[in-house]
Parts: C-alpha cells; structure tokens; sequence
C-alpha cells in the first residue's frame, strides 16, 4: 500500500468528492486520483462541530474511493439530522505506505518529528486498532502514549513489544480538512495538522498581525482578579495547576510592553492588577527589610525577583511600589560577590544552580536601572559581573545564558559604547547561531527556524527558548548596525525572520490550526510548545511577544525577508 503522497491539486479532488458524496449528492469518483482509486482504502473520517467531536469511523474496502464512500455513509446514517446539522468540518485521514516497526528498537522511528505526521496500528486477534496522525496531535499524544492506548483497546500488555500475536505499523495518511460552513465547502491539505508557514510569508504586516494576536492571548487568559494563566492544555480545554513565578512576572513585564506598544490605557490597567496580584500572592518581606518571591512556601531564586523588580520598574504606575522595588532590590545586592558571582538562591541558601539564568536576569535589572540612574558604583558591579560570567559560561557553554546577558550588556552598552561589552555581545550570538535549525530541517520543514541542537545536550525544542533567544538577537542585530558591521547584521537579520517564521508556525492562528478546538476563545493567539505539543505554556507566549515588538520597533519593514 505504499503510494505517494496526494498532491494538493489531488487532494482538492477528494475533498470535493467527500463533500458532495456527505451533502447527499453521488458524485463520479472519475476526477479522483488513480492511485487512490486503484489501491485498498483505510480511511478515517471525523466529524467535528465547532472543534468538538462528535464521531470517528474508520473504513477499510477494496479501493480509496469505496472506503471514503464507506466513511460517509457511516457518518450519515449514524448521525441523526440533529446532529448532522452541527457538522461543520471533516476531518480526514487516507491511510497508506503501512510498514511494520518494533516498540523497543525502532526508537528512532517512534520520535517526536514523526508525532502528527505518521499513524500507529496494532493488530491483535485479526482487528485493527488505530490512531491517525491528525488524531495523535488532536490528543496531543507522544508514541508512548498513543501505545498504551491502543493496547488498552485490545487488551494487550504495553509496550506490545515482542508478543508474535501483535503486529505495529506505522502508516502515513493525507490529512484533509473540509470545512463545510457556506455554500461551498472548502478543502486544506494539511501537515501535521496544520499548514506549513513559508518564510516567505514573514513580512512586517505578518509579524504585527502575530503580536496582537499573542498579545490578546495573554489578555485574554487574564483572570478578572488579575491572576494570570500559567499552562493551558488545549486538546483537553483545561488550564493546569502548575506555576512557575520567573515566567508568571515575565509575562507582566510583557503585558505593560504590550499596552504601552498599544498606547492602551485600559490594558495598562490590567497589566497593574496583575502586577498586584502577583505582589499580593508571591511578596513577602522579611524583618532586614529583604523583599523576596515565594515559590511553593519556601524557594526564593534570585531570577524570580529580579523579573519581578523589572515587572515594577517598567510600569508607569512605578512610584506605587517603591517600596518593595526598593527591598527587591537589597536582596538581590545582598546576593551578588565582590568577585562579580551572584548566590542563586535566598532560600535554600546551599542551593546555586540554574547559573545559565538568575544571574542574566539580575544583570538585565541592573542593567534597566543603570539606563536610567548612570550610577558608577552599579556599572562596576555589573562589569564585574560580566568578566565573571564571561569565563564561566566560555568554560561551559550554554544557549540559554546568552540572550539574558545581551540584552542586559546592550543596555549598558547603550550608554558606555564599551568595546568590551560590544565584542562579548557578538561573540555570544556568533555562537549561538549555528543552534538554529534550517537545512537540516528540510524533510520537517514546520520545523524550520527553531533553536535546537540534536548533538548537544541542551535541551529539548521550545517556543519559549526560541522566543527569548529572539529577544537577545534583536539587541545584537541592533548593536551590529550601530556599530556598521554589516556582515553580522545580515546574518542575525535571517536568523531573527527564521525564528519568526518558527514561532508563526507555533502559533494558533486560524480555523485550520484550531480545527480540534471546541474553547478558541482561550486557544487563539497562543503559542504551542512545540509543533507535536500543543500545550500553551505562558512563557512560549510572553518570550515571543516580547521579541516581536523589539523587532517591529527596531527591524525595518524591508529586513522581513528571507
């Protein structure tokens, strides 16, 4: 059953076959594709109203077209009219290219790239069970899980790996969409459930269109009481309870660039009740007058309440917390060394790891209120600091550090034109570079533009890390055009509309992407984790936001090119 993938010309064909053969009419399968006509058919077929679904049906017949008819007579007939006129997408997977694939050691086979873009079938006792790649990334299933779900449908231990009366295969499938609102139905052919986004298509309206929307997102997911959302599960239409208060005050600080960028006075409002509510549920203050944020009753980091002082600062309602800005603030100095190292942790004290962070963020405070006070004492501490650092991370790289220490020594560099800092600056983001992902990337082009390195023990594909790497990019492409170095310019300019076209891709934009969404409303304008995950973590959205209006401020319209 292998065969080539539809063409989109072919899966046009079909998709206005299935539309006309569910609306009733019986429509020739003549402008079908013969290779689907000729070859056995397994088709999926989903019903969906509004993102809900409301009924699945696999067929298997002689023929494509057979299958296909199969599906939808089965959705006609099992739905009543009731229900029929909800309908307002198909959702179709035509299987094929079926190849058999061990649990334990085809690993690499069962990665996450292939999540949304191969099926998984387990046969037990001569029935079939089986999950279509639009399905897996609807569930937003890895391989393991899906597994363990299909062999809790046939009764069989997982993983079912080396038992002779299971047979897996994975499959590939074209994955269409009929949305059937209107008088014409119309048809998208999509990858991984989704449509891929050219980088061609990077353009300054594109990233302004992709700014509001990420912007309304976080205002949107903004509780009445100004608690902010912190992990959204779409394909569940749930929010988490986990928290994070580092990427929570980060998005404060996102929400007050976001209305000011608007010139919004309303959402400054509501930007300063979350402020508050933050300070009123993470803000403590000890008897030395040490101003701290709380995290899980006891943890204190270093990162969280330099986030948070920047959260105050930025605010123009800014002389209402003079206060605890001012007891952040000798807290955060009473953790810095004279040999320019920071204490990462208040509480516990012995604690002193997430080095590739906490001190870039404490360094980026500093830095916004040297901008503004020139205090030499405070640039001493912060050189200091910088040299530091600067062997520190040259003895063990990282991508992570680097974009909080550039937009820190940007901002300095802003004011001392510091040889030094200019030159630490391109020499972190030279480095940084080859982490994103282009070539390599070709047979996974939604991939393309992320910051990942497969070799390299760095982590795992993030939108966030993808989002904040952006943030810093856009401060080096800024210093390379100040400085008139040209050929480093140009190559963070690409890199900046690469990573644009990666976080567009992540982002859910229209009803194609939201095809599985029943709650858009909490959905649209969030950024995925990664293109086969969909959860919407706040720091995917408040990274990318915060990027994009650096870019759009600083990027002319005619470097949004590829």
């Amino acid at each position: 059953m292998a065969r080539a993938p539809l063409t989109a010309d072919e899966a046009e064909a079909v998709g206005a076959f299935a539309a006309a053969w569910y609306r009733g009419a019986k429509p020739s399968a003549a402008a079908l594709p013969a290779t689907f006509m000729r070859q056995r058919g397994i088709v999926l077929v989903i019903a969906r109203a509004r993102g809900e679904r409301v009924g699945r049906w696999w067929r298997q017949e002689p023929t494509g077209a057979e299958a296909l008819r199969s599906a939808l007579d089965a959705v006609r007939q099992d739905l009543d009219p009731t229900e029929r006129e909800r309908i307002t997408a198909l959702e179709i997977n035509l299987a094929h290219s079926f190849a058999p694939v061990d649990a334990r050691a085809d690993r690499a086979r069962l990665a996450n790239v292939y999540r949304g873009l191969m099926g998984i079938e387990l046969v037990h006792e001569g029935t079939a069970f089986r999950l279509a790649p639009t399905e897996m990334i609807a569930q937003n299933l890895s391989f393991e899980r899906a597994l363990e779900r299909l062999a809790e449908r046939a009764r069989v231990p997982a993983p079912p790996a080396g038992d002779p009366s299971v047979v897996l295969r994975l499959f590939a499938a074209d994955q269409l969409l009929i949305e059937l609102e209107g008088p014409t139905a119309r048809t998208t052919l999509m990858y991984r459930g989704n449509t891929v986004v050219p980088i061609q298509a990077i353009t300054k309206a594109r990233a302004e269109a992709l700014a509001a929307a990420q912007s309304r997102w976080l205002f949107t997911n903004l509780q009445p009481d100004g608690r902010q959302v912190y992990l959204y599960w779409p394909s569940r239409g749930e929010e988490s309870t986990a928290s994070n208060s580092i990427r929570l005050w980060l998005a404060t600080v996102a929400m007050t660039r976001a209305a000011r960028a608007q010139d919004d006075a309303a959402l400054l409002e509501r930007a300063e009740k979350n402020l508050r509510y933050n300070l009123a549920h993470s803000y403590v203050e000890d008897d030395a007058g040490h101003g701290q944020i709380i995290e899980a009753g006891t943890t204190v980091k270093l990162g969280a309440m330099a986030v948070a002082g920047l959260a105050l600062v930025e605010h123009p309602a800014r002389p209402a917390f003079a206060a605890p800005e001012a007891a952040l603030r000798r807290t955060i100095d009473a953790l810095w060394q004279p040999s320019g190292e920071f204490r990462t942790f208040w509480r516990p004290a012995e604690r002193q790891d997430n080095v590739n962070f906490y001190p870039g963020e404490a360094l980026l405070f500093w830095a916004a209120l040297y901008a503004e006070s020139r205090d030499p004492a405070l640039l001493e501490r912060i050189l200091a600091s910088q040299r530091f650092y600067r062997a520190w991370h040259l003895a063990q790289r990282n991508p992570a550090f680097v974009p909080w220490h550039t937009q820190a020594y940007f901002k300095v560099w802003e004011v001392t034109r510091s040889d030094e800092l200019r030159d630490w600056i391109f020499a972190m983001n030279d480095w940084l570079l080859p982490v994103q992902q282009w070539e390599s990337q070709r047979d996974f082009p939604d991939t393309m533009g992320r910051f990942y390195d497969p070799d390299r023990p760095f982590g795992p594909p993030h939108a966030s890390s993808t989002g904040v790497y952006l943030e810093g990019l856009i401060d080096a492409w800024r210093l390379a055009q100040a400085t008139g170095d040209v050929e480093r310019q140009e190559r963070y300019r690409r890199a900046l509309v690469r990573g644009l076209r990666s976080l567009t891709q992540l982002t859910f934009r229209d009803e194609v992407d939201l095809f599985y969404i029943s709650r858009r409303d909490r959905v649209r304008g969030g950024v995925r984790t990664t293109v086969y995950d969909n959860a919407i973590r706040v720091d995917n959205v408040q990274h990318s936001l915060m990027a994009l209006l650096k870019i759009l401020e600083h990027l002319p319209a005619a470097d949004f090119r590829p």
